[in-house]
């Protein structure tokens, strides 16, 4: 036997002659103190791992959307260069009239033609009016700017406007001259704007190879900062855009980003002296990494990186024709870890909790239990071994400690007992009818308070729609979003308190069964779900045929609108949903196919139970759980089933069936 082994059986010895408390009480604080530790750290490391992999998710599809939007912005102005290059040059009102039937048409508000004499026309819309501008031999070497009508026909001069103008120095011109092919200017102020814009431009020319002209459309940058202000980066989430230079495109939060001196025109402004710590401090970074803003932007891979407690992703945009933008996304980690740390201290608490217990458990038992356990539970077998009317109620343990006031207490509760037996049932059957009217008495009283809810939350929605309608204008954005705020939460508590009617409606009301115009019930169900259709983008598309079942309008109306909540909710990107039905014996199936991303099969199997939830990790889903909980009571009383098909990736299937009607009933659309 080595020391150790000696060493730890002396040691065994002597903890097993300690008293009872301490045999009982130290073991279960110990493995309960092990078993903490352990959750507490799988929780840990599991939260950060999930967390991480979620905020790198997070970052990724909000620089994708920016890219795409980015790219829908600036191909536009493109477009419409590529389909003036085909146009006639040496018609100047011509071009006018094309101009103003494509800023009229498109989001470009800004068509205009430059050529090599110094003529000028352009046509731009504003927000309360439509201008022309134009500069040629009759009024070199001024711009004239005049209001137009529809037609455009030049309805007032706008002489304070009128100033010295050369279109072959500007900008975009001289770009696109030395470009000689369809390009980008740099980031340049507008002529009579203090805006920063910048031009996708065109040059044309002879059939001889020399240059005629430039077309170009502007684009004003600030255009993409509204974009990015409207996106949801988490929940303190930055984003901004610059150059290959370092010069500042566009940005999420209200910070300059141009510099003007004196009387000059704005320029950008760079990234390292924005007015922003945290855009300084990004591109102070790049800098600092990768030697300047503009090798960085040679490299082909986004990079993600952390910074003071941020993580940053920046990633590169490229159109081709000479924009070269990088995109920064930059969210704290303290947005992802709150739920960790709080995570933490619930579990940390209850593990102390779970400690003291185990404490106070250990001592009550040990101050209850001694050496004769055997000689007690040898006399509880007899008594439970045979009929409780021949027990030997005598116990041979005379002591005066623990053991012997259980004995005594034994045979007091033994006694005790054999009297209680005789009246259980009476005392069971009672209960079980008081239960029964009391759960009648609460159904009854939660139907009485949703119906008393209605009323002033009802009014609370008014009130709050009044508000913001007649005083929304006068409120900061801070105040509108909190009116905002109480209307989507008063709408949602209606909706619950409705779910929670229908439910009690459905479990005791018996209803009149008629035959359903299936199509104008889900005409109905489309109108209720409009807002929604609207908000994700949708599409429904019905079968122009539908048979027609027996059932109660009201209640499959319900039905339509869950399923069709649903599939706007989680159809796809955006959602696209079919609605069709078929004839399956005495029953017709009526389904709704969706195009999203699907779900498993142990998923789908938890559908259609009470408070069950499509996907609780979609965050920017809503819901409580009753829309599906109530379409199978509904259906299951109407002598139905309802039921889903769906694969992860490859959409869902949702039907339900109801008896067939004799008659077979279709309309077109």
């Amino acid at each position: 036997m080595t020391y150790s082994q000696f060493a730890l059986r002396k040691w065994y010895h002597r903890f097993m002659n300690k008293s009872i408390r301490t045999l009982f009480t130290v073991p279960l604080v110990i493995l309960i103190v092990t078993l903490a530790l352990v959750i507490i750290g799988v929780s840990y490391y599991n939260g950060h791992r999930a967390v991480g992999e979620v905020g790198l998710q997070l970052h990724q599809e909000i620089s994708a959307r920016i890219r795409q939007q980015v790219r829908t912005f600036l191909q536009a102005p493109h477009f419409v260069n590529a389909l003036n290059t085909k146009l006639d040059v040496s018609n100047l009102e011509n071009l006018a009239k094309q101009f103003q039937h494509q800023v009229n048409i498109s989001d470009v508000p800004y068509v205009f033609y430059g050529d090599e004499q110094g003529n000028f026309i352009g046509v731009q819309r504003m927000e309360d009016k439509t201008v022309l501008k134009i500069r040629d031999h009759k009024s070199a070497p001024l711009r004239h700017i005049y209001e137009i009508d529809q037609s455009g026909r030049r309805i007032l001069q706008l002489r304070n406007k009128t100033k010295e103008y050369e279109p072959r120095g500007r900008p975009w011109y001289r770009k696109a001259k030395k470009a000689g092919e369809a390009t980008w200017s740099d980031i340049y102020a507008s002529a009579h704007r203090n805006v920063l814009q910048v031009t996708p431009v065109a040059p044309v020319f002879d059939e001889e190879g020399k240059l005629r002209g430039v077309f170009g459309a502007n684009f004003i940058l600030s255009q993409i900062s509204d974009f990015l202000k409207e996106l949801k980066i988490g929940k303190t989430g930055q984003a901004f855009i610059m150059d290959s230079t370092g010069k500042l495109v566009a940005a999420s939060i209200d910070t300059p980003l141009s510099k003007q001196l004196g009387k000059t025109k704005p320029r950008p402004l760079s990234a390292e002296r924005s007015k922003d710590p945290l855009i300084q401090s990004v591109a102070q970074y790049i800098t600092h990494e990768w030697g300047s803003i503009s090798r960085f932007a040679k490299q082909q891979h986004n990079e993600v990186f952390k910074l003071d407690g941020r993580t940053t992703e920046l990633s590169l945009y490229e159109d081709g024709r000479g924009i070269h933008w990088i995109i920064a996304v930059t969210i704290p980690d303290t947005d992802f870890t709150e739920g960790i740390q709080d995570n933490l201290l619930w579990t940390l608490g209850l593990s102390l909790l779970a400690i003291l217990v185990a404490i106070i458990v250990g001592i009550f038992v040990a101050q209850h239990v001694t050496n004769p356990i055997l000689q007690l539970n040898q006399h509880v077998k007899d008594l439970t071994s045979s009929d409780w009317k021949t027990w030997n109620l005598s116990m041979d343990i005379n002591r005066k400690d623990e053991i012997g006031e259980l004995a005594l207490s034994f045979s007091a509760m033994a006694e005790q007992l054999a009297g209680l037996l005789g009246a259980f049932e009476d005392i069971v059957d009672k209960s079980v009818a008081g239960l029964r009217q009391a759960n009648a008495d609460l159904e009854a009283f939660s139907r009485s308070v949703a119906h008393d809810l209605r009323n002033p939350i009802g009014e609370v929605l008014g009130l709050a729609d009044a508000l913001l309608e007649t005083y929304g204008d006068k409120l900061d954005m801070q105040g509108r979003q909190f009116l905002q705020l109480m209307l989507s939460s008063s709408e949602k508590s209606l909706e619950i308190i409705d779910s929670l009617l229908l439910l009690a409606v459905t479990s005791k009301e018996e209803v009149e069964i008629q035959s359903l115009d299936m199509r104008s019930i889900i005409l109905s169900a489309t109108q209720r779900v409009e807002s929604t259709r609207k908000k994700y983008y949708g599409s429904i598309t019905v079968a122009k045929t539908l048979p027609t079942a027996s059932g109660h309008r009201a209640w499959i109306e319900e039905v339509w609108v869950n399923y069709l909540t649903n599939g706007l909710k989680y159809g796809g990107v955006p959602p696209s949903l079919e609605i069709g039905a078929k004839v399956k014996g005495s029953m017709i199936e009526y389904w709704i196919q969706d195009h999203g991303d699907g779900m498993t099969a142990s998923e789908a199997s938890k559908l259609f139970t009470e408070a069950a939830r499509l996907d609780k990790h979609r965050s920017h889903r809503d819901g409580f759980g009753f829309g599906l909980s109530i379409v199978h009571r509904i259906v299951t009383k109407l002598g139905g089933g309802v039921g889903v098909e769906s694969q992860a990736g490859k959409g869902s299937r949702f039907w339900f069936t109801l008896p067939l009607n004799k008659k077979v009933f279709s309309e077109k659309d």
